[in-house]
């Protein structure tokens, strides 16, 4: 059986794995931007678990240099309401700075069967992130993990592809399609994240979602959703 130290030292090493994958190492760090995210939540999550998986989400990208500002508004705005799927042709000006996130419960199995949520990076109304929070609570029980973990890597994942811009997966790390078993236990252990080109990118955008006193954004199109699996 493994010594707490051999366990320690694994851990440590799978860090430093971690760090260099993503490109980065412990010393290095990015000038903090902002991010305003609006979450509706409309599955009833439990205060407690939502404000843990918001502080997982928070976690993540603080590696990237965002710190996020959370706003519960009690009811939904005109503009954040429905589902943005209009052509490029028609889109409509977004004079929004923030993203929105719903949560949501009882969504048909039959509508992106495996996956926890979608995101929609270039809606110009509704929201840009839906995370299914029974099929949340549903993984958590199959992986004994918390709640707070999977809805937290969840989200992050979704607005990774938000300010992506992209509904492209990567082959590991937070963007991947796939999560098996294994991938979250690395995620339990903070070892799943962003990779370098990924944190470029996303800082290169940012400024498009700032708080309201902030550069407006470019013009978008619409892009095909972007899943994260709960595929064992």
């Amino acid at each position: 059986m493994n010594s707490p130290l051999q366990i320690a030292r694994i851990v440590g090493t799978l860090a430093v794995l971690a760090g260099s994958a993503s490109g980065k190492t412990e010393h290095e760090t990015y000038p903090e931007q902002t991010l305003c995210i609006r979450v509706y939540d409309k599955a009833g999550v439990p205060a407690i678990a939502l404000e843990a998986a918001s502080m997982e989400t928070a976690r993540l990208f603080r590696a990237v240099g965002i710190r996020i500002s959370w706003e519960h508004p009690s009811t939904e705005s005109a503009q954040d309401g429905g589902t943005d799927m209009t052509a490029a042709a028609f889109r409509q000006p977004n004079d929004r700075k923030y993203l929105v996130i719903r949560l949501m419960r009882r969504i048909p199995t039959t509508i992106a069967p495996g996956a926890l949520g979608y995101s929609l990076p270039f809606a110009r109304r509704g929201a840009h992130v839906v995370i299914f929070y029974d099929r949340v609570e549903a993984l958590t029980r199959t992986l004994n993990a918390s709640a707070s973990l999977v809805l937290g890597h969840a989200m992050a994942h979704e607005l990774g592809h938000v300010l992506l811009g992209s509904s492209e997966h990567t082959r590991g790390g937070l963007m991947q399609a796939r999560w098996t078993p294994a991938t979250w236990r690395l995620a339990l252990l903070g070892l799943v994240v962003f990779d370098r080109a990924e944190i470029e990118r996303m800082r290169a955008v940012l400024p498009e979602f700032k708080l309201a006193d902030q550069a407006s954004p470019r013009e978008r199109v619409l892009t095909s959703f972007a899943l994260l699996s709960s595929s064992k």
